[in-house]
């Protein structure tokens, strides 16, 4: 592995003590004031209910306050300002996915509120919760199949909804907000309301929104065709506390999308083979969830079964030529929490059926694989304290996938084990060290096996067709990663706090799935070329990334860095889509009584120029760039229920475009919102 990420993670390790000595020594400090205490904040993306600072892998959280300041027309938008997480999918919003590590796509698994979201064809989106919906968003950064199995090879992205609780206070009844907005970059106006009501054992919620906007303004001032959407959808949730030990709850979501965009939309539509198409696209969500917690320290159970639906349907401009694409996937979620002795487990079974179906209309076209896809698995983790100050976290998880392409008659099926461990060391009431192993997988999709006819026509009878191929491996990735944590109280200042969040990682990924399109022949004989999917034998992903917090009174600074670096093992040639070097700050101050909040954000992106691959034949590079923002927030005391919020985005309105774009991205985006709760 590179020695420079490392010896810098250790220079900033042991510097950190430095860092304090300013501060009274410890003898001098209460109990309560030599380590910095914040706010818990409970995470669900590691399947257990636990606090940020216990968990022992690599996690990012925005939380609502930094939702409303980012105001982000995307969830991928949304975390891109954490270290070594950025935006894929070119400028477009709702063709927006999130890249962890140099990993996008089927590589991230996605959750909302804890059910897996598996949506993945062509060119088509992906990421489909609106984030007016969102209370927070958590990202483990790292493979993680050993709790979530097949898609969490870079990490998961685990979307939580707003519930009753978040609306109500403790004494409340009914309550709610409205809640309305305007970007003046694309003209999108936005309205949502929320609507909560509560008795002695039920709570209940009913949320919905709409978006209307036009196509996004580059910052050259060219508008960026296909970008203008029409969004609307509802949600609504009940839970029942049954007693004080059991509860049911109940989550129901409906969304639309509509809008004229590129079939490739990470691409300028031509009209040659990105065409402009008419998509109508619906989503249909329902879980049921019930929990229980009992006295005993054996029994902590929650049980989740649900049903998601994506309905595309599309229609090419230019001729009218219509697809549709559908899938339904049925699951279930168990898992318990139990304490036996010092040892504390977490372990249960969980699976799911994808049902897909397609078609692709006019001559010439794909075949997507009428198909059923079951994946089923049990997992288990143990967290021991072995001795003061040193604990271990052991697990594994065993999945079993298989495939039928009902339209051709063939099917496939294979098993995976995904391990993990960490060992943990409390070296000093401000430190955490821990040094872990992780492992993930997954499965090859039914398209990436089975999707047969014409990838796209040179001229009448001279086409590119998809092969398939059964015999794709599944994905494997081996993370390694050092991680510290550490925080510290009265640094500069009497009640002042700072927190460090570190690591260096290295992930072998095994088996890369990739498209493969062959080139025609003409001479000396005519061959169209064919498309197919392969597996890559070996790559290396490494990097580095660095977060600290400091508060003091109304003042809060963020600083962050993330540097990736990928390269295949076999030819020494870099990856493509890992991102460049990027350095963020966040820079906030609360005036009058904290009614008023003012911030600004920078984001850093130095120049990428490892793109040594065999297809970059015109030896492109992408120039870095340096975009700030500024924000500000305003809840008067004289009206506590109006809040209003003001996002300036790319102040100078400058014109760039991320590493591995096809597009330029958005310019200057001022948006407004007023939001009223009762």
């Amino acid at each position: 592995m590179n020695i420079k990420p490392l010896a810098f993670f250790v220079s900033c390790a042991l510097s950190t003590p430095v860092i304090a000595a300013d501060a009274p020594s410890e003898s001098t400090l209460s109990t309560d004031e030599q380590v910095f205490e914040i706010k818990a904040v409970v995470v669900n993306a590691t399947r257990v209910e636990t606090t940020e600072d216990e968990v022992t892998r690599p996690l990012a959280v925005v939380e609502k306050e930094q939702l409303d300041a980012i105001q982000p027309q995307s969830v991928a938008e949304a975390v891109s300002y954490e270290p070594n997480i950025a935006v894929s999918g070119g400028p477009r919003a709702n063709n927006q996915s999130v890249n962890i590590r140099g990993l996008s796509g089927n590589k991230v698994l996605q959750t909302i509120d804890g059910v897996r979201q598996v949506f993945e064809s062509g060119h088509r989106p992906s990421y489909f919760l609106d984030p007016e919906l969102l209370t927070s968003i958590e990202v483990v950064k790292g493979p993680a199949s050993s709790l979530w199995g097949s898609g969490a090879v870079a990490g998961v992205v685990a979307q939580n909804t707003v519930s009753a609780g978040d609306l109500l206070a403790p004494e409340q009844n009914l309550g709610g907000f409205i809640k309305t907005g305007y970007n003046d970059n694309n003209d999108k106006s936005t309205t949502t309301g929320a609507i909560a009501g509560r008795t002695d054992s039920l709570d209940l919620l009913f949320s919905a929104y709409y978006r209307n906007s036009n196509d996004a303004e580059l910052g050259d001032g060219s508008r960026l065709i296909g970008s203008a959407s029409i969004d609307k959808g509802m949600m609504g949730k009940a839970e029942w506390q049954i007693d004080d030990h059991q509860s049911l709850g109940f989550n129901v979501r409906a969304a639309n999308v509509s809008g004229s965009v590129p079939s490739n939309g990470s691409a300028d539509p031509n009209g040659s083979s990105n065409f402009l198409i008419n998509c109508d696209q619906d989503t249909a969500n329902i879980a049921l969830d019930y929990r229980i917690n009992t006295q005993s320290p054996y029994l902590n159970a929650q049980v989740k079964a649900y049903w998601n639906s994506v309905d595309m349907d599309e229609e090419r401009v230019s001729d009218g030529r219509s697809d549709a694409t559908e899938l339904d996937v049925y699951g279930i979620n168990i898992n318990n929490v139990s304490t036996v002795g010092d040892v504390t487990l977490l372990y249960g079974i969980d699976g799911h059926t994808e049902d897909f179906k397609a078609e692709r209309g006019g001559d010439n076209r794909p075949t997507p694989p009428d198909a059923e896809t079951d994946i089923w698995g049990g997992f288990i983790q143990a967290s021991y304290p072995v001795a003061k100050n040193w604990s271990v976290e052991v697990g594994a998880r065993y999945d079993y996938f298989s495939t039928e392409a009902k339209n051709l008659t063939e099917d496939r099926s294979d098993n995976d084990l995904s391990p993990s461990a960490a060992l943990i060391w409390q070296a000093q009431d401000w430190l955490e060290l821990t040094l872990r192993h992780d492992r993930a997988f997954r499965a090859p999709s039914s398209e990436e096996l089975y999707s047969t006819g014409y990838h796209f026509c040179m001229f009448e009878g001279f086409c590119n067709s998809f092969e398939p191929n059964p015999d794709l491996k599944p994905e494997q990735a081996a993370n390694t990663e050092l991680m510290a944590k550490a925080k510290f109280g009265g640094v500069f200042a009497e009640n002042d706090g700072l927190q460090i969040q570190t690591s260096v990682f290295q992930n072998k990924v095994d088996d890369f799935i990739e498209q493969i399109v062959t080139d025609p022949t003409f001479y000396p004989v005519m061959d169209p070329g064919k498309t197919y999917w392969y597996n890559v034998d070996e790559a290396t992903i490494e990097g580095f990334e660095i977060s600290a917090n400091y508060r003091y009174q109304a003042f809060n600074a963020t600083l962050a860095y993330g540097i990736v670096r990928g390269e295949d093992d076999i030819t020494g040639e870099d990856l493509t889509n890992i991102p460049a070097d990027t350095l963020s700050a966040d820079l906030s101050y609360a005036f009058l009584s904290e009614q008023l909040k003012a911030g600004v954000r920078v984001i850093h992106a130095k120049d990428q120029t490892r793109t040594d691959y065999e297809e970059n034949l015109d030896g492109t590079t992408y120039d870095g760039y340096t975009v700030g923002d500024l924000y500000v927030s305003y809840q008067p005391s004289s009206l506590a229920a109006l809040k209003l919020d003001l996002t300036i985005n790319n102040v100078t309105d400058k014109h760039y475009r991320q590493a591995w774009d096809e597009l330029d991205q958005v310019g200057r985006e001022v948006i407004f919102s007023a939001k009223y709760s009762f």
